[in-house]
């Protein structure tokens, strides 16, 4: 008897431990979401401020999850010398020297890579815009379902409107998801562009600037047009 008296004890013992570590995990939690409701600047952040090679600010939203990988911290390449075929480069751990031709396909690069952006711009507006004719379209066929509920015989037509409400709802979550993608992708562009412009801005006004450059080179990176050799 003193034996059972004695473990019932020791479980009342453990369980009331056991307790008060719940409840002090409980209260630290609840102090948290507090501290977070008033200061809701923590969880917010402003994102990443990054300078263009013309001195321009773009302010590039933080990511949802983890890390990008792509750095802001970004210095132009120097130019010591420029011939008909080649720049040699005086950047510190950066390479020798690059070629007209290859800064040509670089450029070219950097423009479709715009274009990319506006595009990606674009797809996110238009997701933007779907979300919102969904949701419209699963308000209304709720409003009629819950109508339809209301009138004799009228459940069948009612559980084939709720269905196209959860589809409609559906289909916005899905349009805000492809929204929140592109814009997301759309700033990672904006980061690469303002990073390529930074870098190799020197490169460009030295072939623009070099009195071996060829009217169709020039017109190339004055007018954004194809590059054609010069006859």
């Amino acid at each position: 008897m003193k034996a059972y008296a004695k473990g019932a004890k020791d479980g009342y013992r453990d369980k009331k431990e056991k307790n008060g570590k719940e409840h002090a995990r409980l209260d630290k939690a609840h102090a948290d979401h507090k501290a977070k409701q008033q200061d809701p600047k923590k969880d917010n952040p402003k994102g990443t401020t990054v300078t263009g090679p013309s001195g321009q600010k773009v302010v590039i939203a933080p990511p949802d999850e983890g890390d990008d990988g792509v750095s802001t911290d970004v210095k132009p390449l120097l130019v010591k010398e420029i011939d008909a075929n080649t720049l040699t480069l005086g950047t510190e751990g950066a390479r020798g020297s690059i070629s007209r031709k290859e800064l040509r396909n670089f450029k070219q690069y950097e423009r479709k890579l715009e274009a990319k952006e506006n595009h990606l711009i674009k797809v996110a507006d238009a997701c933007k815009l779907l979300e919102a004719a969904a949701e419209d379209e699963a308000k209304d066929c709720q409003q009629l379902a819950d109508q339809a509920k209301t009138v004799e015989g009228g459940e069948k037509l009612a559980a084939k409107l709720t269905k196209l409400a959860d589809a409609a709802t559906g289909q916005a979550t899905e349009a805000a998801e492809l929204h929140k993608r592109a814009k997301r992708a759309a700033e990672m562009c904006k980061v690469v562009l303002t990073n390529i412009g930074t870098r190799y801005a020197p490169l460009y006004k030295a072939v623009v600037d070099s009195d071996e450059t060829k009217p169709a080179e020039l017109r190339f990176y004055n007018d954004k047009g194809s590059y054609a050799p010069a006859a």
